[in-house]
Protein backbone atom coordinates (compact mmCIF):
# COMPACT_ATOMS: atom_id res chain seq x y z
CA UNK A 1 0.00 0.00 0.00
CA UNK A 2 1.06 3.62 -0.53
CA UNK A 3 0.18 6.96 0.99
CA UNK A 4 -2.08 9.39 -0.76
CA UNK A 5 0.13 11.97 -2.49
CA UNK A 6 0.52 15.45 -1.04
CA UNK A 7 -1.25 16.99 -4.03
CA UNK A 8 -4.37 14.95 -3.32
CA UNK A 9 -4.22 15.45 0.46
CA UNK A 10 -4.05 19.23 0.03
CA UNK A 11 -6.99 19.24 -2.38
CA UNK A 12 -9.13 16.74 -0.49
CA UNK A 13 -8.23 16.50 3.20
CA UNK A 14 -7.02 19.97 4.14
CA UNK A 15 -9.70 21.64 2.03
CA UNK A 16 -12.29 19.69 4.04
CA UNK A 17 -10.68 20.93 7.24
CA UNK A 18 -10.85 24.52 5.98
CA UNK A 19 -14.55 24.17 5.14
CA UNK A 20 -15.41 22.60 8.50
CA UNK A 21 -13.52 25.39 10.28
CA UNK A 22 -15.49 28.02 8.40
CA UNK A 23 -18.81 26.33 9.20
CA UNK A 24 -17.85 26.10 12.87
CA UNK A 25 -16.95 29.78 12.90
CA UNK A 26 -20.37 30.65 11.48
CA UNK A 27 -19.08 31.90 8.14
CA UNK A 28 -21.60 32.51 5.39
CA UNK A 29 -20.89 29.98 2.63
CA UNK A 30 -22.35 30.39 -0.82
CA UNK A 31 -24.75 27.57 -1.75
CA UNK A 32 -23.00 26.86 -5.06
CA UNK A 33 -19.58 26.79 -3.44
CA UNK A 34 -20.89 24.34 -0.85
CA UNK A 35 -22.07 22.00 -3.61
CA UNK A 36 -18.62 22.10 -5.20
CA UNK A 37 -16.94 21.46 -1.87
CA UNK A 38 -18.98 18.29 -1.39
CA UNK A 39 -17.41 16.76 -4.50
CA UNK A 40 -14.30 16.19 -2.37
CA UNK A 41 -16.43 13.81 -0.30
CA UNK A 42 -18.39 12.10 -3.09
CA UNK A 43 -16.34 10.13 -5.62
CA UNK A 44 -17.68 7.44 -7.91
CA UNK A 45 -16.75 3.97 -6.64
CA UNK A 46 -16.01 1.79 -9.67
CA UNK A 47 -16.03 -2.00 -9.26
CA UNK A 48 -16.01 -4.98 -11.61
CA UNK A 49 -15.98 -8.78 -11.37
CA UNK A 50 -16.00 -11.77 -13.68
CA UNK A 51 -19.34 -13.57 -13.96
CA UNK A 52 -19.94 -17.30 -14.41
CA UNK A 53 -20.79 -16.81 -18.09
CA UNK A 54 -17.42 -15.20 -18.80
CA UNK A 55 -18.67 -11.62 -19.05
CA UNK A 56 -17.63 -8.87 -16.66
CA UNK A 57 -20.15 -7.15 -14.42
CA UNK A 58 -19.25 -3.50 -13.87
CA UNK A 59 -20.74 -0.92 -11.56
CA UNK A 60 -20.23 2.66 -10.55
CA UNK A 61 -21.98 4.57 -7.80
CA UNK A 62 -21.47 7.86 -6.03
CA UNK A 63 -20.50 7.32 -2.41
CA UNK A 64 -19.29 9.34 0.54
CA UNK A 65 -15.72 8.68 1.64
CA UNK A 66 -13.76 9.80 4.65
CA UNK A 67 -10.56 9.15 6.52
CA UNK A 68 -9.53 6.80 9.30
CA UNK A 69 -7.01 7.28 12.05
CA UNK A 70 -4.00 5.09 12.64
CA UNK A 71 -4.87 2.07 14.76
CA UNK A 72 -3.39 3.42 17.98
CA UNK A 73 -5.75 6.43 17.87
CA UNK A 74 -8.99 4.67 16.93
CA UNK A 75 -10.18 3.67 20.40
CA UNK A 76 -9.92 7.11 22.00
CA UNK A 77 -11.67 8.84 19.12
CA UNK A 78 -14.40 6.19 18.99
CA UNK A 79 -15.13 6.70 22.69
CA UNK A 80 -15.58 10.44 22.15
CA UNK A 81 -17.96 9.91 19.24
CA UNK A 82 -19.91 7.27 21.19
CA UNK A 83 -20.35 9.70 24.09
CA UNK A 84 -21.54 12.36 21.65
CA UNK A 85 -24.19 10.08 20.15
CA UNK A 86 -25.27 8.73 23.55
CA UNK A 87 -25.98 12.26 24.80
CA UNK A 88 -28.37 12.80 21.88
CA UNK A 89 -30.00 9.38 22.26
CA UNK A 90 -30.77 10.04 25.92
CA UNK A 91 -31.90 13.63 25.36
CA UNK A 92 -34.29 12.66 22.56
CA UNK A 93 -35.73 9.80 24.63
CA UNK A 94 -36.31 12.09 27.60
CA UNK A 95 -37.46 15.21 25.72
CA UNK A 96 -38.94 14.36 22.30
CA UNK A 97 -40.67 17.74 22.25
CA UNK A 98 -37.22 19.41 22.04
CA UNK A 99 -36.08 17.39 19.03
CA UNK A 100 -35.15 20.36 16.82
CA UNK A 101 -33.08 22.02 19.54
CA UNK A 102 -31.36 18.77 20.50
CA UNK A 103 -30.44 17.92 16.90
CA UNK A 104 -29.12 21.41 16.20
CA UNK A 105 -26.84 21.14 19.22
CA UNK A 106 -25.90 17.62 18.13
CA UNK A 107 -24.73 18.87 14.73
CA UNK A 108 -22.71 21.70 16.28
CA UNK A 109 -21.05 19.32 18.72
CA UNK A 110 -20.45 16.75 15.98
CA UNK A 111 -18.72 19.13 13.61
CA UNK A 112 -16.44 20.23 16.44
CA UNK A 113 -15.52 16.58 17.05
CA UNK A 114 -14.69 16.14 13.37
CA UNK A 115 -12.27 19.04 13.63
CA UNK A 116 -10.79 17.82 16.92
CA UNK A 117 -10.28 14.17 15.96
CA UNK A 118 -10.39 13.69 12.18
CA UNK A 119 -9.56 16.86 10.26
CA UNK A 120 -6.45 17.97 12.05
CA UNK A 121 -3.85 20.70 11.52
CA UNK A 122 -0.78 20.02 9.41
CA UNK A 123 1.77 18.06 11.37
CA UNK A 124 -0.77 16.50 13.71
CA UNK A 125 -2.70 15.11 10.73
CA UNK A 126 0.36 13.28 9.42
CA UNK A 127 0.95 11.79 12.88
CA UNK A 128 -2.59 10.55 13.47
CA UNK A 129 -4.41 10.04 10.16
CA UNK A 130 -3.72 6.91 8.12
CA UNK A 131 -3.27 8.38 4.65
CA UNK A 132 -2.84 4.90 3.18
CA UNK A 133 -6.58 4.38 3.58
CA UNK A 134 -9.97 5.92 2.90
CA UNK A 135 -13.30 4.61 4.17
CA UNK A 136 -17.01 4.36 3.44
CA UNK A 137 -20.14 2.55 4.60
CA UNK A 138 -22.31 0.19 2.58
CA UNK A 139 -25.60 1.92 3.31
CA UNK A 140 -27.63 0.20 0.60
CA UNK A 141 -27.39 -3.29 2.09
CA UNK A 142 -30.14 -2.66 4.64
CA UNK A 143 -32.53 -1.17 2.07
CA UNK A 144 -34.87 -3.87 0.68
CA UNK A 145 -35.31 -2.39 -2.81
CA UNK A 146 -31.60 -1.70 -3.36
CA UNK A 147 -29.91 -3.45 -6.29
CA UNK A 148 -26.88 -4.14 -4.05
CA UNK A 149 -24.67 -4.17 -7.15
CA UNK A 150 -21.54 -3.05 -5.32
CA UNK A 151 -22.02 -5.47 -2.44
CA UNK A 152 -22.42 -8.40 -4.81
CA UNK A 153 -19.38 -7.45 -6.87
CA UNK A 154 -17.01 -6.97 -3.93
CA UNK A 155 -17.75 -10.51 -2.76
CA UNK A 156 -15.97 -11.65 -5.94
CA UNK A 157 -13.39 -8.94 -6.56
CA UNK A 158 -11.81 -6.52 -4.09
CA UNK A 159 -10.14 -4.31 -6.71
CA UNK A 160 -11.72 -0.89 -7.20
CA UNK A 161 -11.06 2.72 -7.96
CA UNK A 162 -12.44 5.97 -6.60
CA UNK A 163 -12.91 8.68 -9.23
CA UNK A 164 -13.09 12.22 -7.87
CA UNK A 165 -14.30 15.06 -10.05
CA UNK A 166 -14.68 18.70 -9.10
CA UNK A 167 -15.99 20.90 -11.91
CA UNK A 168 -14.75 22.33 -14.04
CA UNK A 169 -11.35 20.68 -14.30
CA UNK A 170 -10.08 18.72 -11.28
CA UNK A 171 -10.09 14.92 -11.28
CA UNK A 172 -8.20 12.24 -9.37
CA UNK A 173 -8.31 8.47 -9.70
CA UNK A 174 -7.46 6.47 -6.59
CA UNK A 175 -6.89 2.80 -7.38
CA UNK A 176 -7.27 0.57 -4.38
CA UNK A 177 -8.14 -2.77 -2.87
CA UNK A 178 -11.09 -3.13 -0.52
CA UNK A 179 -11.31 -4.84 2.84
CA UNK A 180 -14.75 -5.35 4.39
CA UNK A 181 -15.24 -4.86 8.12
CA UNK A 182 -18.32 -6.05 9.99
CA UNK A 183 -17.41 -5.99 13.67
CA UNK A 184 -14.03 -4.51 14.52
CA UNK A 185 -12.38 -1.19 15.36
CA UNK A 186 -12.66 0.15 11.81
CA UNK A 187 -16.33 -0.78 11.58
CA UNK A 188 -17.07 0.90 14.89
CA UNK A 189 -15.08 4.03 14.08
CA UNK A 190 -16.41 4.65 10.57
CA UNK A 191 -20.02 4.09 11.64
CA UNK A 192 -19.63 6.53 14.53
CA UNK A 193 -17.99 9.21 12.40
CA UNK A 194 -20.70 8.83 9.76
CA UNK A 195 -23.34 9.65 12.38
CA UNK A 196 -21.43 12.47 14.06
CA UNK A 197 -23.07 15.36 12.20
CA UNK A 198 -26.36 13.96 10.90
CA UNK A 199 -28.13 12.08 13.67
CA UNK A 200 -29.14 8.51 12.84
CA UNK A 201 -31.79 6.83 15.04
CA UNK A 202 -30.61 3.64 16.79
CA UNK A 203 -32.86 1.40 14.69
CA UNK A 204 -31.17 2.64 11.49
CA UNK A 205 -27.60 1.94 12.63
CA UNK A 206 -27.62 -1.79 11.96
CA UNK A 207 -26.23 -3.71 8.99
CA UNK A 208 -23.83 -1.08 7.67
CA UNK A 209 -20.60 -2.83 6.64
CA UNK A 210 -17.48 -0.71 6.40
CA UNK A 211 -15.32 -0.55 3.31
CA UNK A 212 -11.67 0.34 3.86
CA UNK A 213 -9.98 1.40 0.62
CA UNK A 214 -6.27 0.55 0.70
CA UNK A 215 -4.50 2.97 -1.63
CA UNK A 216 -2.37 1.39 -4.37
CA UNK A 217 -2.01 4.04 -7.07
CA UNK A 218 -3.18 7.62 -7.56
CA UNK A 219 -3.45 9.46 -10.88
CA UNK A 220 -4.18 13.08 -11.67
CA UNK A 221 -6.73 12.88 -14.47
CA UNK A 222 -7.40 16.61 -14.67
CA UNK A 223 -7.35 18.10 -18.19
CA UNK A 224 -4.23 20.14 -17.47
CA UNK A 225 -0.45 20.03 -17.84
CA UNK A 226 -0.26 18.35 -14.43
CA UNK A 227 -2.94 15.82 -15.33
CA UNK A 228 -4.13 13.64 -18.21
CA UNK A 229 -3.35 10.47 -16.29
CA UNK A 230 -0.12 11.54 -14.59
CA UNK A 231 0.78 8.96 -11.95
CA UNK A 232 1.30 10.55 -8.54
CA UNK A 233 2.14 7.41 -6.55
Amino acid sequence: MVQLPREFIEWNYFARRALISQILEGASIDHYRLQLEFTRHNPVLCTAALQDNGTIEVNGKVIGVGYVLKKEFLAEASRKFEEHIKVADEALAAHPEREKEILEEYSRRGIKLLLDYIYLPRGMAEERVDFEKMASLELALRIPHSSKHTWRIVQRSRKACLVFYQPPAISFEVRCSISIHLDDDYHRFVNLVHDAFHYTPPEARENRPTYIFHVEEVFNNSPSRAGFGKKLT
